[in-house]
C-alpha cells in the first residue's frame, strides 16, 4: 500500500486530484483543513506513478509507519471474539481514531449475545442520551464552511412543515453574505430573521422571539482563538436553557476532528450534526463524539432543503461507520 497527500483549495478540488493520480480506488484515509487549504491522505493498493527518490523515501517512510499502526491496531483488539475484529478494520477504514476504534470495538463485543448482530451490537453501543431534545432555543457552531447555515435552513424548514413556528436569529455578521443568505432562506420559507452583532443584540433578538415555538440561531464559523472567544462570549449571554450544537464535517480527518472538538469542548455542546456525508463516512467525528458522551442528532449528505437531512438513529450511524 502506497501513502500520498494531496493538497488542494477545497476539498473537491483535492479530491479530484487524489481521483487523477491514484485513481477511483483509492481510499481517503485522512482529511486536514486549515483556513485556504485542504489536504488529503489517500492510500492505494496498486503502484503510484514513479516519482524523483525523495518522493520515493517519503512513501516508504509512510508506508512503514502504517505497518506499525497495523500492528498497535492489532494488539489492542487481541482476545476478542472472531465476531467483532473485522469491525475494528471498518471502523480505523472510515477514519475512527484507533484508540477510540478500539475502544467502541471492546464496548460492542459486550453487547454481543445469541440473537444480537455485530451491527446491531454496534448501533447500541453508539447510542447516547439526547438531553437537550426539547429544548425551545438551540445555537449552532462549529468550523469554518462546516455548514451551520445550511443545517439551520433545513431545521427550520422541517420544523415549520411540523406546524411549529419558527424565528431565525444569524449572528454571522463576519463571512461575506452570511446574514444575507439566512436572510434569503427565512424569507422563502416565511420566517423571521433577525441579525444581531453581539451578546446584548441576541438577548434583545431572543425576547423578541418570545411567541416562536422554536428559535434556531446561527453563528459564524469559528477556528482562531480569538473568534472562538468572541463565540464563548455570544453564547454565554444566550443564557443556560439554549441547547448550543456543534455542526461538524464527515470530511474531518483525525487529527482535524480531535483539534476541533478541543476547541469547542469549552462551549459544552450538548449536541452535534454531522455533515457533508456525501463526501466522507465521518468516522473521526463520530469516534470523537462517541468518545465525549456528545450525542449526534441529525446526518446531513447534500445541500438540498429540506431534504438532506435526517434523524440520526443509532442504525443509521452505525450503517456511517460501517459504510453500508
Amino acid at each position: 500500500m502506497r501513502l500520498r497527500r494531496f493538497t488542494g483549495t477545497t476539498i473537491g478540488e483535492a479530491l479530484r486530484l487524489v481521483k487523477a493520480t491514484l485513481g477511483s480506488e483509492a481510499v481517503i484515509l485522512e482529511t486536514d483543513e486549515a483556513p485556504g487549504r485542504v489536504t488529503v491522505t489517500a492510500a492505494t493498493d496498486g503502484d503510484a506513478p514513479a516519482g524523483d527518490g525523495a518522493g520515493d523515501l517519503v512513501d516508504e517512510v509512510r508506508g512503514l509507519v502504517a505497518t506499525v499502526r497495523d500492528l498497535v491496531d492489532e494488539h489492542r483488539v487481541r482476545g476478542l471474539p472472531d465476531a467483532v475484529r473485522p469491525l475494528h478494520r471498518a471502523l480505523l477504514t472510515a477514519g475512527v481514531d484507533g484508540v477510540i476504534a478500539a475502544a467502541l470495538v471492546h464496548a460492542t463485543a459486550e453487547r454481543l449475545g445469541p440473537e444480537t448482530s455485530v451491527n446491531a451490537a454496534l448501533a447500541g453501543t453508539l447510542a447516547t442520551p439526547l438531553t437537550s431534545s426539547a429544548a425551545r432555543v438551540r445555537l449552532f457552531v462549529g468550523p469554518p464552511g462546516d455548514g451551520k447555515t445550511t443545517t439551520v435552513a433545513k431545521l427550520a424548514a422541517q420544523e415549520r412543515s411540523a406546524g411549529r413556528r419558527v424565528a431565525l436569529i444569524t449572528a454571522d455578521t463576519y463571512r461575506v453574505g452570511g446574514a444575507a443568505e439566512l436572510t434569503a432562506y427565512g424569507r422563502a420559507l416565511g420566517v423571521p430573521v433577525s441579525v444581531v452583532e453581539d451578546g446584548p443584540a441576541l438577548v434583545r433578538a431572543l425576547a423578541a422571539a418570545a411567541a416562536a415555538d422554536v428559535v434556531l440561531v446561527d453563528t459564524f464559523g469559528a477556528s482562531e482563538p480569538a473568534e472562538l472567544a468572541e463565540l464563548a462570549t455570544l453564547a454565554e449571554a444566550a443564557g443556560t436553557g439554549v441547547a448550543r450544537t456543534l455542526v461538524a464535517s464527515a470530511a474531518t480527518g483525525a487529527s482535524g476532528a480531535a483539534r476541533a472538538w478541543e476547541a469547542f469542548a469549552p462551549l459544552a455542546p450538548a449536541a452535534c450534526v454531522l455533515t457533508k456525508l456525501d463526501l466522507a463516512p465521518g468516522g473521526a467525528m463520530l469516534g470523537q463524539s462517541w468518545c465525549r458522551r456528545v450525542p449526534v442528532t441529525h446526518v446531513a449528505a447534500g445541500r438540498r432543503i429540506p431534504d438532506d437531512l435526517e434523524r440520526a438513529t443509532p442504525a443509521r450511524l452505525a450503517r456511517c461507520l460501517l459504510m453500508t
